[in-house]
């Protein structure tokens, strides 16, 4: 327990910090909410989507200032994402260590640790419903980790990194066509409450699309384009978009060519979520934050156990560099290295038809209906 107290200790010392994003655009929203109510949502002043936005008006209506009721919204994610670790490392023993560390230590990973407390940011929410999605792959109830998808889906965009693992683990295991469905009904209905305030429908599900029009070809990420600073997306998005099909197209060609096993289902999940932001192009600073938290899986792996400390390094490098204005390049291109390596290792693992001493003794995961 008082490791969890230390982790809210921590968070408490970084309210008072007022990052570009709160100034910018965090904070604006919370105003507008605080001068309109929920008749704010009828406008446009928001790129995020409803979910939430939900969040933020409520916590608009606590007695505090803006930006300390912006990172109570946001540190909600964090205890969910606690509860969310806990839960699949009660369904995965081979990660070695107890839920309750496991919880701990995903609390104390340092992008986690800033991303609500000092950013000001919400990826700990979408992170959790997609450790919950995994969890249910993982006991084979495909039903439940498409609609906990879908949830994600729709409290931030960057949740299709997941998409490819889900897909491929749906098609391979014969899920109903049902889920995906009842996935993206989910998101639309949780998208839609806008509408009702005024918000026309066509710019109520047009909310990631905007979020699409970044012009730089990587926008803080440490990946494969930090080296090519200057290069914009419009030069480079076609090509990265091939890169990163042909990548995962290889991704799912290693995760086929194996056994359906929990612990490669496991792999496939890390890779896609690693892959995507790195190859991606227009690709955010804290868009590794799911691989983060996912590598965690293999703390006690015998071959991968790096896996988690590389991505908490070059995500701590990331963040420190947010902070100082990015103003240094050379430290985000030798942080892309690192990423390129440690995918590297994740897919050479994942080529594999068998892992070794870290398999799972268990049969094939059968088809279910």
């Amino acid at each position: 327990m008082s490791g969890f107290v230390i982790a809210a200790t921590a968070r408490l010392a970084f309210l008072p910090y007022v990052s570009e994003d709160s100034t910018y655009f965090l904070i604006p929203w919370m105003q507008e909410f605080r001068d309109h109510g929920a008749a704010a949502l009828s406008g446009e002043f928001s790129n995020y989507n409803f979910p939430y936005l939900l969040l933020m008006f409520l916590a608009g209506l606590l007695p505090v200032e803006p930006l300390i009721a912006i990172k109570v919204a946001s540190l909600l994610g964090d205890a969910l994402l606690a509860v969310s670790v806990y839960a699949l490392a009660a369904n995965y023993r081979t990660i070695g260590v107890s839920p309750k560390l496991a919880a701990l230590i995903a609390l104390f990973l340092p992008t986690v640790v800033v991303n609500a407390s000092m950013w000001g940011q919400c990826d700990a929410i979408y992170t959790a419903f997609l450790v919950l999605s995994l969890r249910s792959l993982l006991r084979n109830d495909g039903r439940s980790a498409w609609l906990l998808w879908g949830i994600a889906f729709a409290f931030k965009l960057q949740s299709v990194f997941f998409l490819p693992a889900l897909v491929l683990i749906s098609l391979r295991n014969r899920y109903s066509l049902r889920f995906p469905i009842m996935a993206f009904g989910v998101w639309a209905l949780l998208s839609l409450p806008p509408a009702f305030f005024g918000r026309s429908l066509a710019s109520t599900f047009s909310v990631y699309i905007n979020q699409t029009q970044e012009h730089r070809l990587v926008a803080g990420a440490a990946n494969v384009y930090a080296w090519f600073p200057t290069a914009t997306a419009e030069q480079g998005r076609v090509p990265a978009l091939v890169v990163c099909g042909t990548a995962l197209l290889m991704t799912a060609v290693a995760y086929w060519r194996g056994p359906d096993t929990t612990e490669r289902r496991v792999l496939l999940t890390i890779t896609v979520l690693a892959v995507c932001p790195l190859l991606l192009p227009q690709m955010h600073d804290r868009y590794f934050f799911a691989a983060e938290v996912m590598a965690l899986l293999l703390l006690r792996h015998k071959d991968l156990f790096l896996t988690p400390w590389f991505f908490a390094t070059t995500g701590a490098v990331v963040y420190v560099l947010y902070f100082l204005s990015n103003q240094y390049a050379l430290p985000l291109m030798l942080g892309s290295v690192v990423q390129c390596l440690t995918v590297g290792l994740l897919f050479r693992a994942l080529w594999r038809r068998h892992s070794g001493r870290q398999e799972l003794r268990q049969p094939t995961i059968g088809i279910s209906p």
